[in-house]
């Protein structure tokens, strides 16, 4: 039997599945900021970030503070609903996983 997985591609990638979850937890953060929480490269975040925007997972804000540019990132609602369906499905391969295990131990 084949076990099928509906994981979507745009949250199950690792960079911005960081991107997601930092924002999760913060809800808004400054470029600076979420650049050193996902520890990404300036055109790392930028490109994952875009392409979050692109699937309105976040909100992508720019703005001027004392003559300087800031973006800054928030979480939408979608965006929400993504981390938690994927946080979901993949706890549910693992507890489906155990199911199978019985008493045996997981191996790393």
């Amino acid at each position: 039997m084949a076990i099928e997985f509906s994981f979507d591609s745009v949250v199950a990638n690792a960079g911005r599945l960081r991107i997601l979850a930092a924002l999760a937890r913060e809800r808004e953060a400054e470029f600076v900021h979420l650049r050193e929480v996902t520890r990404m490269t300036d055109g790392n975040l930028s490109a994952h970030a875009r392409r979050l925007a692109e699937a309105g997972l976040i909100s992508i804000e720019k703005k001027f503070r004392d003559a300087k540019p800031v973006t800054s990132f928030r979480i939408t609602q979608a965006g929400k609903y993504a981390i938690k369906a994927h946080a979901k499905e993949l706890l549910e391969a693992v507890e489906e996983g155990e199911e199978g295990w019985g008493e045996q131990e997981w191996v790393d």
